[in-house]
């Protein structure tokens, strides 16, 4: 491995890996709060809601779910030249599922040209994500915060001027793609060459399949995790409108805060915790991976109560009076998102615990519930039935999360 130069204190890469990322996901959201601005009504909103959700399938996909695999592998059973020709492959196979997916739900042509573009740009969001995890392994998050303030703040700028000169949402993401691929190249691979021993794309056919097969519950849990949620919005969608999924969404996009940061905050902290699994036993690991946990909760409280408390001002602010009979909506949007963060934390512990098929599992027990409650709950209770629903699927996957945290560690204290 090349010799590491810049940043490698944790505070540090906590530091980078937070501020950027939350930067890059904040000009994500207010991308989101531009196209319901610059827009006479909420459609374009809907579009763009829509592909988001599809774009987050795509995201488990495209990624393969290797960047907490990618970290843990302590050993270097796989090299970075491996990781990088696999995602390749990931990549485009996830975009030609998705776009057959996104073409067969889409509700009209305009949604499905959003949809596409959309993808073109989560594609590179998904390949350079395996830079990253080089970086991370490198214990160099500094660069992963400066590739994510370049990225936010060229899709804004890229945006607005996209949507002045067009007024077309597709075209506008087709401009955000063509930057954020210029900066994969220009920014990003160099950086990344310094960080690990070669980033030239290289596989033998047996270890892609041997990737493909540990990666694929995981992964097929993750397309699980993302349909939660798309699932839901998307049935919502179709029953109640476009506009009333854009109206949803504007609501409760905010709410994304509490996972960025919470995901982001914890992210460097999974090396260590993989690095004393791997030298001092699951017990030890637990220890934490625990207090990773507890925080997550704990940065997601203090954050749900922060954006209750400006709730009514700051979307007013943003949205104008239109918007102001759904702030009822937020409160359990907060939960919701809360939720999400906290089982995400406790997947990514799987991961690194070896239990990639409980990871599955995880998933599939909240698809099940939603599906079971979307129904009956958005009928009774509209867009709070959305929340409510994905509230009880997650409750219910997060403790079974934590019952096989439980007995992994009990029997490796055992064996012990």
């Amino acid at each position: 491995m090349k010799e590491i130069t810049g940043t490698t204190d944790l505070k540090s890469n906590i530091l980078w890996n937070t501020s950027g990322t939350v930067f890059y996901q904040g000009c994500l959201w207010l991308m989101t709060v531009l196209v319901a601005r610059m827009s006479s009504d909420y459609q374009n909103a809907g579009m763009l809601a829509f592909a988001m959700s599809v774009g987050n399938i795509y995201t488990a996909i495209g990624t393969f779910t290797m960047r907490t695999f990618q970290v843990s592998d302590i050993a270097e059973k796989y090299s970075s030249s491996n990781y990088i020709a696999f995602r390749i492959f990931t990549v485009g196979l996830g975009f030609i599922l998705c776009a057959i997916y996104g073409i067969i739900v889409s509700p009209s042509i305009e949604t499905t040209l959003v949809i596409l573009s959309f993808l073109l740009f989560k594609a590179d969001e998904s390949f350079v994500n395996v830079f990253y995890g080089c970086d991370q392994k490198a214990k160099r998050l500094d660069i992963v915060g400066k590739s994510q303030f370049i990225r936010g703040l060229l899709i804004i700028v890229l945006f607005v001027l996209g949507m002045k000169a067009t007024d077309n949402l597709s075209l506008s993401l087709c401009c955000i793609f063509f930057a954020c691929i210029a900066t994969t190249i220009i920014f990003d691979r160099a950086q990344t060459k310094g960080t690990t021993s070669s980033i030239a794309p290289s596989i033998k056919k047996s270890q892609c399949f041997t990737l493909f097969k540990i990666c694929l519950p995981t992964v097929v849990g993750n397309v699980i995790a993302g349909l939660i949620v798309s699932a839901a919005r998307q049935y919502f969608g179709i029953a109640f409108g476009e506009e009333a999924l854009g109206i949803y969404a504007t609501v409760a996009t905010p709410c994304v805060i509490i996972q960025v940061l919470a995901q982001n905050l914890y992210a460097p902290l999974l090396l260590p915790i993989a690095e004393t699994l791997h030298d001092e036993g699951a017990k030890e690991a637990w220890k934490k991976a625990a207090k990773m946990i507890l925080m997550v909760m704990t940065v997601s409280v203090v954050l749900s109560i922060l954006l209750i408390t400006v709730s009514t001002p700051l979307l007013h602010f943003l949205y104008g009076n239109t918007i102001l009979p759904y702030v009822n909506v937020l409160p359990m949007a907060l939960l919701v998102m809360s939720e999400i963060a906290v089982s995400y934390a406790i997947t990514d512990v799987l991961i690194i615990y070896g239990k990639l098929k409980q990871t599955l599992m995880l998933s599939f027990i909240a698809f099940i519930c939603m599906g079971i409650c979307i129904i009956p709950l958005t009928n009774a209770w509209y867009m709070n039935g959305l929340n409510a629903t994905l509230i009880i699927a997650y409750a219910i996957a997060i403790i079974y999360g934590l019952i096989t945290i439980y007995f992994s560690v009990k029997k490796d204290d055992d064996h012990r």
